[in-house]
């Protein structure tokens, strides 16, 4: 009876002492704060609070079943750093703290000197710290222990006493709370944080907008994709801020009604002046008490996957095409051939009259032209075999250069020319480049009937057009004529189309082979009314086609 009085008298007289600790650490339960602020405050009020000159907070780690140094005051710098450095281990130490951390028991030590219960480290870390007296109250949160809380006093101080005992203990039950608060509010933020990482760092375009159809959210995909900014976009309407895109519109409206995933809707936008399109797919946002609470919109720009699929047909079909030009020009040849042989017989008579003289100078004349078409078929369908070699791109410019001037100079035409300096040599067909070239420029030079400006650049890299960071060798050949008509831009590369008078149709045909045997690109860009430019992409490393080159005439390659 006379020990429960005690206890309650002490009880009494430390409470007015805790409430004022209590209340000085509280503010940290309704304020967000890192682990290490409230570590450092609950030390701080041991300190200045309870009065206790050396604390020390440690911190259990379960999965590598390690008791942590978290925090710690009143010791030397070079204690302290021990102290954090060298964590026990809950397997192999036996000391008071991991007893504490063990068993969820407070122990006090009123003599280091004397007391029993010490052991081996007990006694190492006592004579190191000049320990006399020692309180470690455990930390925990639901009956589980998650950490130890000590103070000691040196040999030369006053005992523990019973009411720093208690207050102690007390005050431990109230930092336990706002230590696993803590921590649960920072995995919160990781785990946010995370969440905003994997956003941020996805290549698709994310957006969400509320049931009423605000946007809520967009990374930054989502920003790139659709050429918005997040600041001007969020809280409003996705119908306002996509009034180009009445697909999302529509989307939402679906999955509010039926709360369903829609997958793979491909819309196009214009972006920047070009057409892009893209593949959407959405799907309701559904909260813990299944209700609905938004929509998940993910975008993927598949503008390059279509350009792909677009030239892989076009590819099969020129192969297709050239397989059958290959058996007409086959067949149409034998007879242009007996045809050529009547003629030569009839014109070495000697009483022909003139006019049939004329008649037959204009047949000899058509079966000309009919074994140029033979011939160009014949390239386009078979072409012969590339004689690869280093060669300067530069250098093969200038080669056709006269004869491009002679043809500008007849068309009212104004050439300018842009070497580009210094640009490596790669492994190349001189003639087959040269005669692409050449056809590209022909065309350029068709498209202007009233004159204008051919530019010809070369250069190195990617400085005029992308070509997914590869390095390449460019030729940009650009002209101000009627530009390419939407109608038929899917087909320029097609043989026999033209839309020109002269001509095969097979000039662009047979450019773009020679590129595609060269393991390049060709591209366009074209405005109404404002001219066309073509892009001759040739990849830098080019050294298998000279090997194979090298190795087909006998010679050893490095």
């Amino acid at each position: 009876m006379g020990r429960v009085m005690k206890k309650n008298h002490i009880l009494a007289e430390t409470s007015e002492q805790i409430l004022s600790v209590v209340y000085r650490i509280s503010s940290l339960l309704t304020e967000p704060s890192s682990i290490d602020r409230v570590l450092d405050s609950i030390i701080e009020s041991v300190t200045e609070g309870l009065g206790f000159y050396r604390a020390s907070l440690y911190l259990i780690d379960r999965e590598r079943h390690l008791l942590e140094c978290k925090c710690i005051s009143g010791f030397t710098p070079e204690q302290e750093n021990r102290a954090r450095t060298r964590p026990y281990d809950l397997n192999r130490h036996d000391s008071l703290e991991t007893k504490v951390a063990l068993t969820g028991n407070p122990i006090l030590v009123r003599d280091a000197n004397a007391d029993p219960v010490l052991t081996d480290i007990d006694h190492l870390i006592t004579k190191k710290l000049e320990r006399g007296c020692i309180l470690y109250v455990p930390l925990k949160v639901k009956g589980t222990t998650i950490g130890v809380l000590g103070v000691d006093k040196r040999r030369d101080e006053p005992g523990i006493s019973e009411k720093e005992f208690e207050s102690l203990s007390i005050f431990a039950n109230y930092a336990s709370i706002i230590i696993e608060n803590s921590r649960l509010y920072e995995a919160l933020l990781n785990e946010k944080k995370f969440s905003e990482d994997i956003l941020n760092s996805s290549i698709n375009g994310i957006l969400t907008t509320d049931i009423q159809g605000r946007i809520t959210s967009l990374n930054p995909a989502a920003e790139e994709i659709f050429g918005i900014r997040k600041e001007d976009s969020l809280e409003k309407s996705i119908r306002d801020v996509f009034l180009s895109i009445p697909e999302l519109d529509n989307m939402l409206k679906r999955i509010l009604r039926r709360h369903e995933n829609i997958k793979g809707y491909e819309c196009a936008l214009k972006k920047d002046g070009k057409n892009i399109i893209l593949n959407i797919s959405s799907s309701p946002i559904i909260d813990d008490a299944g209700n609905l609470s938004g929509i998940l919109f993910l975008t993927l720009d598949i503008t390059r996957e279509r350009e792909r699929e677009e030239c892989l047909q076009r590819v099969n079909r020129l192969i297709s095409l050239g397989e059958l030009a290959a058996g007409v020009a086959h067949e149409i040849r034998n007879p242009l051939t007996g045809i050529g042989v009547v003629l030569d017989i009839l014109k070495s008579r000697k009483r022909l009259m003139k006019s049939d003289t004329g008649l037959l100078d204009e047949a000899a004349q058509e079966i000309e032209r009919l074994e140029k078409l033979v011939s160009d078929l014949l390239d386009f369908a078979r072409p012969k075999k590339f004689n690869f070699e280093p060669v300067g791109i530069n250098d093969i410019i200038r080669s056709i250069q006269f004869l491009i001037s002679e043809k500008c100079n007849n068309n009212n035409i104004r050439l300018t020319t842009r070497f580009g300096e210094n640009l490596p040599k790669t492994c190349m067909d001189f003639e087959r480049i040269r005669q692409c070239l050449l056809n590209i420029v022909i065309n350029a030079i068709r498209a202007m009937p009233g004159g204008g400006d051919l530019t010809i650049e070369t250069g190195c890299g990617n400085r005029l057009v992308e070509d997914e960071g590869e390095p390449c060798i460019m030729v940009s050949i650009s002209d101000t004529g009627s530009g390419i008509p939407d109608s038929v831009r899917d087909r320029i590369f097609d043989p026999f189309f033209t839309t020109h008078h002269e001509g095969t149709g097979l000039g662009l045909s047979i450019a773009h082979s020679i590129v595609k045997e060269h393991r390049g690109t060709v591209r366009f860009d074209t405005k109404a009314g404002k001219g066309t430019r073509f892009f001759v992409l040739l990849p830098l490393d080019l050294t298998e086609g000279c090997r194979q080159q090298k190795n087909h005439s006998g010679e050893r390659m490095p």
